[in-house]
């Protein structure tokens, strides 16, 4: 589509290449490799959420609708991927298990395992607790930082309120002296045309008087 702006191709390109590395990262899980796609579901989850901005910049109504209908396709091919990795890794962790059973469980069916063959499966399994504890307090770490920014943003509003309602209180208290003011200029202005009016009827009556007598 040449009507596309050059980022929203480069997005485009990007999410392709990045869903064609989350399937090679499946087939190795299939094969009983440990591999980790998150990271790149996860940059694909961003361009996804970039091209939805994006639609509305193109330059015109095809471009706009071509770019939404990759959208849809790319967020439809988002959820398959998603979809397969979970069947991969409970397919992996059933045979993990089985084997870790068997592998424990062997010494009196088959044959007698030595205690270092013990151990060494043993601490295989420990060595896979352990990486998924490290994965599990990695999330809760970026859940608290997540905490703490929110903390850090209430204190903030609640910080930008407490100045809100001060002046808030400052606008109250200028409103009232500026209606008190302005109720004393209004007393002023009339006692001023009242000392006025008094001092013209009193050189009226001076000038009658002088006048008539």
């Amino acid at each position: 589509m040449d009507s596309l702006k050059d980022d929203a191709q480069l997005i485009l390109q990007g999410l392709f290449q990045h869903e064609v590395n989350v399937r090679l990262k499946i087939e190795e899980i299939k094969s009983g490799a440990e591999a980790f796609p998150f990271p790149i579901i996860q940059k694909i989850r961003s361009n996804l959420n970039v091209i939805k901005i994006k639609i509305k910049e193109q330059p015109s109504s095809e471009a706009q609708e071509f770019l939404q209908q990759q959208h849809k396709l790319h967020l439809e091919e988002l959820e398959v991927l998603q979809q397969q990795l979970r069947n991969a890794l409970n397919v992996q962790n059933e045979v993990r298990e089985k084997e870790d059973r068997e592998a424990l469980l062997s010494g009196g069916t088959v044959r007698k395992r030595t205690s270092k063959d013990v151990t060494k499966v043993a601490e295989d399994i420990t060595n896979r607790m352990q990486r998924n504890t490290e994965m599990l307090a990695s999330m809760v770490r970026q859940q608290e930082d997540t905490v703490k920014t929110l903390a850090t943003s209430s204190a903030e509003i609640k910080e930008v309120d407490a100045e809100y309602q001060t002046l808030s209180s400052v606008l109250i208290s200028s409103h009232r002296l500026v209606t008190k003011f302005g109720r004393r200029a209004m007393t002023d202005t009339i006692l001023t045309y009242l000392g006025f009016f008094l001092f013209l009827c009193t050189v009226l009556y001076v000038i009658q008087k002088r006048i008539f007598t």
